[in-house]
């Protein structure tokens, strides 16, 4: 029990305000314009949680499309369209080749591209692959797609330190991965009578992810984790993590969005700090049992298990508990409900901010009231 009370104990010493207001609203004017590609290859948790990274900025509408809404020219009231993690041929799929062709002629045109992980495998030039052709890469190793996941370390190259310089003094950054592509150039045929250049690097995978006897080691490092490249007169960025969905990094979509908008100087600067779990941590098949089975726990089990769950989760990076967390909150014991809105604050998990207000509208016990509070805090602490 001594280990479990520390997640209560940390999160009541890192501050308390009581009295706060819990909600924030901002009417600023917005001067770049997103959407959200919201189809068969979009994944609940990829879509939603980089929808709500790029609402950091104030200065960002975003809305979520379908292939309905391109077919009928929606991408002209549009500066960047995010293609989100998710799966990668059926986005090709789902969208068909006349919406592509749509996508293609806009952002030749001058529209910005964001893609994140299947969008990434969605965007490459990946022969006997159903993708679009248009960020100037192919993967490596389509065979073994489900590499793994975890917080990978990743290199920031000199032309990353340019787009983001609050990481310039930094050897390592811990970003999230889970199981995206690994990419190498375009074989020079595939690029021949496109519209796409050659792809520049803003950071490179350090860390070997090869889960599983069937994968083989060595793959991943060097390998291209950002990465940005010209398409006509338009521009494509690709990462095949997920910033949007680590905590400390979700800043990074708003200025990746920017520039894909060319409209980089408008960036806001941020003021980096290192997120509480800061260090390379990839999950193995153990771990990823281990977090399969905390599903059960976390419905069925005692309290001392459900806390149990949520501490081994705190030093391992789950994706599941991206979705498990919001339900947590209103568990019956407020030890929980108080453990649950500590991990949301430890991962900035912007998609569980709702309902952690809602928790704490309800919320009865001070203890648990209090960190709930501090979490809002902290989460909306992030808005710019």
């Amino acid at each position: 029990m001594k280990r479990i009370s520390l997640i209560l104990v940390s999160a009541i010493l890192c501050g308390m305000m009581l009295g706060t207001s819990c909600s924030r609203e901002k009417t600023v004017e917005p001067i770049l314009r997103a959407g959200m590609l919201d189809g068969l290859g979009s994944g609940h948790t990829n879509m939603t949680e980089a929808f709500e990274a790029a609402k950091l900025d104030s200065r960002i509408s975003i809305r979520y499309i379908t292939s309905a809404n391109i077919a009928w020219g929606v991408l002209d009231s549009l500066d960047v369209l995010i293609i989100p993690g998710g799966g990668g041929s059926m986005h090709t799929f789902s969208l068909g080749e006349t919406n592509i062709n749509i996508i293609k002629k806009w952002t030749e045109n001058g529209g910005g591209i964001l893609c994140i992980c299947a969008g990434a495998y969605a965007l490459s030039h990946t022969p006997d692959y159903a993708c679009f052709g248009m960020n100037g890469a192919q993967v490596v190793d389509l065979d073994h797609s489900s590499r793994g996941q975890g917080l990978c370390s990743l290199g920031i190259t000199e032309e990353g330190k340019k787009l983001f310089p609050e990481l310039a003094d930094l050897d390592t950054i811990h970003v999230m991965f889970e199981n995206g592509p690994m990419l190498a150039p375009a074989d020079s045929a595939a690029l021949a009578g496109t519209p796409a250049g050659a792809y520049t690097v803003f950071a490179t995978m350090l860390s070997d992810v090869h889960t599983g006897a069937e994968f083989q080691a060595g793959i991943s490092p060097g390998k291209p984790f950002l990465l940005a490249n010209n398409y006509g007169k338009g521009r494509v960025f690709t990462s095949i993590g997920h910033p949007e969905g680590s905590a400390s990094f979700g800043w990074m979509i708003p200025r990746i969005l920017f520039w894909c908008a060319q409209k980089e100087d408008l960036a806001l600067p941020v003021e980096y700090k290192a997120p509480a779990l800061d260090k390379e941590v990839i999950m193995s098949n153990e771990d990823l049992l281990k977090e399969s089975s905390l599903y059960r726990t976390f419905v069925y089990g005692t309290k001392e298990e459900k806390l149990e769950g949520i501490n081994w989760m705190m030093t391992h990076p789950s994706w599941s508990m991206k979705t498990w967390a919001t339900g947590l909150l209103y568990d019956k014991d407020f030890e929980v409900r108080g453990a649950a809105a500590a991990w949301i604050m430890s991962t900035e998990l912007l998609t569980g901010k709702k309902d952690l207000e809602a928790a704490y509208a309800a919320e009865e016990n001070e203890v648990a009231k209090a960190i709930m509070q501090k979490a809002v805090e902290h989460l909306n602490s992030l808005y710019r």
